[in-house]
């Protein structure tokens, strides 16, 4: 949407210590930097910026390039989802390679145990029939270790073959112990006869009854508390060897992305005496919100308030330090893995407390913008969502929208959304954003710069915040 003239903030706005919220969303956003480009036309200068989430990504990269856009943007319209770490191609090949990996392992063992050539009629009996059928089965063998190193290469050489084809072609009643205890006598018995007609060389199922006591033994196993169950258990940890179970992702290239963006501007300007940062994070040890902030003389009043929603106050002292930080408030748990910070994991707090109403008040602003990703009314019914993502981001936005609520109803006297200039200004999509949480599109990007530069000249102006003469920016949202 482009500048016109008169666009400005009315010269008698009354408000000296505004705050602005940038709440979570993960690739939605793209929608806060077209917010910010509009506080840059208009030369708004918050006294203090909360992030959380892509908005402390958001606001770091903002803050550390003077509160100018350009960087961000720049980096919204090529960012794509394996830039920051969400390989879902190397996954797939992961688990397709673990999967033939253990299937050639295990057909290769079955095709010894379970083999009537191989059995007593070869090994006790030596009867002829056996031996010739020994060549067949030795065939099984080798091609079975064949898939086997075919599964270990695509397992190991996962993030080339993603990048190849990325360039190719585009990017029960009785309670657990009842249910092991059957567990274990099934896969006895099933051991036993296996064993019986094994060694007698009787026409039976072999390869069946062998894979019935493997796999009745191995979930007897992975069921017990021992050392036998946790390693089991364990083998499953092996599709996300960067993380050891605790995300489908590490954050490491979350990390280097935000360090090329902040390192691009002035880093030194995060912890630079001036406007106030804060990024929020869940703090795994505590489960208390733990709020970063570049400002060391926090006021007592502050703490208490902080303290009184069961969060904490951390300092950060470097440019590193704010990195870290929004790395930590960027971690959505199950997604990537909690970020080490002090020997303390942290994880996205985005579900707990994702637009900070409490802090810009504690902090004695006079008034705030909240910048949201989601309608702020009541979220409408759809339908039931149809995978993961969708059911995460489903989750994400009624816990946001719940988030928000909480945070109005404690506004004190004199603090709504309206007025003339209204204390609070609420930028907002008037209906759910297009894409999901994690859908990183250059293209879907783009389109959501330019609606939320539309909606925040939209709003600024029916809070009364912009001069006269642009009043038909109140009209309805740009599709």
């Amino acid at each position: 949407m482009s500048e016109a003239p008169g666009r400005r903030l009315r010269p008698d706005l009354p408000y000296r210590r505004i705050a602005l919220l940038l709440t979570g969303g993960g690739a939605l956003g793209a929608y806060e930097v077209g917010v910010l480009r509009v506080l840059e036309r208009l030369a708004l200068a918050p006294h203090l910026v909360a992030g959380v989430s892509i908005g402390a990504i958001n606001a770091v990269v903002w803050l550390a390039h003077g509160r100018r856009t350009a960087a961000l943007e720049a980096a919204w319209r090529r960012l794509r989802g394996p830039a920051i770490g969400l390989q879902w191609v190397t996954l797939a090949l992961r688990v397709a390679g673990l999967f033939l990996l253990a299937v050639a392992l295990l057909e290769s063992f079955l095709t010894l145990v379970g083999s009537r050539e191989l059995s007593g009629a070869f090994w006790i009996w030596k009867k002829s029939s056996a031996r010739l059928d020994l060549l067949s089965t030795q065939l099984d063998i080798v091609l079975w270790l064949i898939i086997a190193v075919l599964g270990l290469a695509v397992l190991v050489f996962a993030r080339p073959i993603e990048r190849w084809l990325s360039q190719a072609g585009g990017a029960s009643a009785g309670g657990p112990d009842s249910g092991r205890r059957l567990l274990g006598r099934l896969a006895l018995g099933a051991a036993l006869l296996h064993a019986t007609v094994w060694l007698m060389a009787w026409p039976w199922p072999h390869r069946f009854s062998a894979s019935a006591v493997a796999l009745l033994s191995l979930a007897w196993l992975a069921s017990g508390p021992g050392r036998g169950g946790q390693f089991l258990r364990g083998l499953a940890f092996g599709l996300m060897p960067e993380t050891k179970g605790r995300g489908l992702w590490s954050g490491r290239r979350r990390r280097r992305v935000i360090e090329e963006l902040v390192g691009s501007g002035t880093p030194q300007s995060l912890v630079a005496p001036g406007t106030r940062l804060v990024m929020s994070a869940l703090a795994v040890d505590s489960g208390r919100v733990c709020h970063f902030v570049t400002w060391p003389d926090w006021t007592p009043a502050f703490e208490a308030r902080v303290r009184e929603s069961l969060g904490e106050l951390v300092v950060l002292r470097t440019p590193e330090d704010a990195v870290s930080a929004a790395v930590a408030s960027s971690a959505i748990p199950g997604v990537f893995e909690p970020e080490c910070i002090d020997q303390r994991h942290f994880v996205d707090a985005g579900g707990l407390s994702n637009q900070p109403l409490h802090l810009a008040l504690a902090d004695d602003a006079d008034a705030v913008i909240v910048v949201l990703l989601n309608p702020s009314e009541s979220p409408a019914a759809g339908d039931a969502p149809r995978d993961l993502v969708g059911l995460g981001g489903r989750l994400m936005e009624l816990a946001n929208w719940r988030d928000l609520q909480a945070e109005l109803r404690e506004l004190p006297p004199g603090w709504s959304r309206t007025g003339d200039p209204a204390r609070v200004c609420v930028i907002e999509p008037s209906r759910p954003l297009p894409g999901t949480l994690l859908d990183f599109v250059p293209a879907q990007s783009e389109r959501l710069i330019a609606l939320g530069e539309a909606d925040a000249w939209r709003a600024l102006a029916r809070v009364g915040w912009l001069a006269p003469g642009v009043d038909e920016l109140r009209g309805a949202p740009v599709e």
